[in-house]
Formats: C-alpha cells, sequence, structure tokens
C-alpha cells in the first residue's frame, strides 16, 4: 500500500507542477485516488484499500451551473487496483472499473430566473468487480432534474432529479454464499424501478472551497422475476479544495452504501462505507 500512495504522490506532483497561472475551460480532466472501503459487519475481512486513475470529460464545473438550451456531457472511467481485497472470497481480482455517463439538458426557466432550470437528463454507471461484493453492477435512468442556484457571492445549488430506471446486479459467489447453498441464478437482481437524487453544494465565492451533499435511492418495483427485489440508498459527501486554481481540485471523500433485496444472501446487512482521496487536474 505505501508503494501505492507513493506512486500516487509522485504522479499527482508531477501534474501539479505543468500547472500556469491561467486558467482553462477544457472539460478534460484527470484524477488519482486513493481509498478504502469495509463492510460494518465484516471489517476484518472486507477491507480494501488501493489507488485509482479516472478519465474525466466534464463540460459542467464544479463550481458552475446549468444553462438555458445547452448540451451537457459528464462522463468518467475509472481504473482501480487493490492492495488487498476481500479475503473470503477465492475469486476476488485486484483490478476493477467503474463508469458513468451523464447527459443533462434544460429546457426552461422556473419564473424567468435563469438560476432555476427544468432539465431532461439521461444517466448511466456501470460497476465491474467493485464494491466488493458487487461482481458487476449497471443502472440505465432517464428522468426530469430540477437546479436552483441561491446567492451571489456565496452560491448554494439544490438539485433534484426524479426518473424511470433498469437496474442490474450480480453478486460474487464467494464463500458464505456457497456455505448457505445458494446459486448464482438467485443471487442476480434485474428489474425496473425509479431513482431518485438530491443533491446540495454550497461553494464560498472567495476561495473556491465547495461542501456536498448528495443523497441517491433507487427502488426496483416492477418485473424482478421470482418474487425478488432490489433497492439501494447511496450518500456521498465531500468537501473540494482548489489548489493555485481551478484547473487543479482536491477532493476529501467519504461514501455509505446500503443495499436491500428480498432475503438475506450473507448473514449481515450489506453496508459498505468509503472514504478517499482525489487529486484532479484539468487540461
Amino acid at each position: 500500500m505505501n508503494n501505492l500512495l507513493l506512486s500516487a504522490v509522485i504522479a499527482t506532483s508531477f501534474l501539479s507542477g505543468q500547472v500556469s497561472a491561467a486558467e482553462s475551460d477544457s472539460p478534460f480532466a484527470i484524477s488519482i485516488v486513493s481509498g478504502m472501503e469495509t463492510y460494518e459487519d465484516s471489517p476484518d475481512s472486507s477491507l480494501s484499500k488501493g489507488v485509482g486513475l479516472s478519465l474525466i470529460w466534464d463540460d459542467l464545473r464544479y463550481d458552475q451551473t446549468y444553462k438555458l438550451d445547452k448540451n451537457y456531457f459528464r462522463v468518467r472511467g475509472t481504473y482501480y487496483y487493490e492492495s488487498n481485497s476481500e479475503n473470503y472470497d477465492e475469486d476476488r481480482y485486484r483490478d476493477s472499473m467503474d463508469m458513468k455517463f451523464h447527459y443533462q439538458r434544460p429546457f426552461m426557466n422556473i419564473n424567468d430566473n435563469a438560476n432555476h432550470t427544468l432539465s431532461f437528463f439521461g444517466h448511466y454507471e456501470g460497476h465491474y468487480n467493485s464494491q466488493q461484493l458487487e461482481e458487476f453492477e449497471q443502472l440505465a435512468v432517464v428522468g426530469l432534474g430540477l437546479n436552483n442556484r441561491y446567492g451571489e457571492v456565496n452560491h448554494y445549488d439544490l438539485g433534484l432529479t426524479l426518473g424511470v430506471a433498469y437496474s442490474e446486479e450480480e453478486k460474487d459467489d464467494d464463500w458464505p454464499r456457497e456455505y448457505k447453498g445458494i446459486t448464482e441464478d438467485e443471487l442476480n437482481r434485474r428489474g425496473f424501478g425509479y431513482y431518485f437524487s438530491w443533491t446540495n453544494r454550497y461553494t464560498f465565492g472567495h476561495t473556491g472551497v465547495q461542501l456536498a451533499f448528495d443523497y441517491n435511492r433507487y427502488d426496483g418495483l416492477w418485473n424482478y422475476q421470482d418474487g425478488k427485489s432490489y433497492k439501494f440508498n447511496r450518500i456521498n459527501m465531500s468537501v473540494v479544495v482548489p489548489l493555485a486554481n481551478n484547473n487543479n481540485l482536491l477532493h476529501f471523500i467519504s461514501q455509505y452504501i446500503d443495499r436491500k433485496s428480498e432475503q438475506d444472501l450473507i448473514g449481515f446487512d450489506d453496508v459498505l462505507y468509503r472514504v478517499a482521496v482525489e487529486y484532479v487536474h484539468y487540461f
């Protein structure tokens, strides 16, 4: 783990050294993240540490807000390497990947206020061998989003989205499941439901520091075979600190993920905790 962290620090220092005094408006960025994750009921067997590299295309910088009749693409692909992984999963690989794609187009101003918009959005996220118990998970959503900005110097941004979604989830077939005699077909979930997101951002105008709190919920309510069901609650909290300028950002991130299905698969609550530090450089 020390070697991984050292590599991340060296790469971060190199990118920081490329910083110029002028800021760019490029949507392309690269990030280096180092973090750990664990399950509350199984910290000894599930504690995982690693580093990751992300490629990012983001038409909406962290301190900006949506404007009418403009297309916004936010794409992020991440590769992780774990220095250690779940002890009781014989098939657990050290490599994992995440992919996120978000499209949003504001089509209406609310009360003729340019800072209050109603948007159409499409969202996709896929996780492969990520989040430990998940071998593969994907979520596709379409719906409407409401975004409001308040304040002149310091900004508070409120976002609400509601959509219909398709979810597919495949669990690892590790020892606890084999011990309970549950097959892979019984472990897997796929179906449709509703997706809700509530985002909060408070940005200090003089420093650019931002505090963020996000809540996401998926409820799988129909077309699940054999009486199955799936839902999750996900909470993200973060602090964004600009370094030199807004082309270089330091993120402090914590995440809570609570998953539920109609049966107890492994004998403890499926609640995952994550913490991470990330450096983001825009080109």
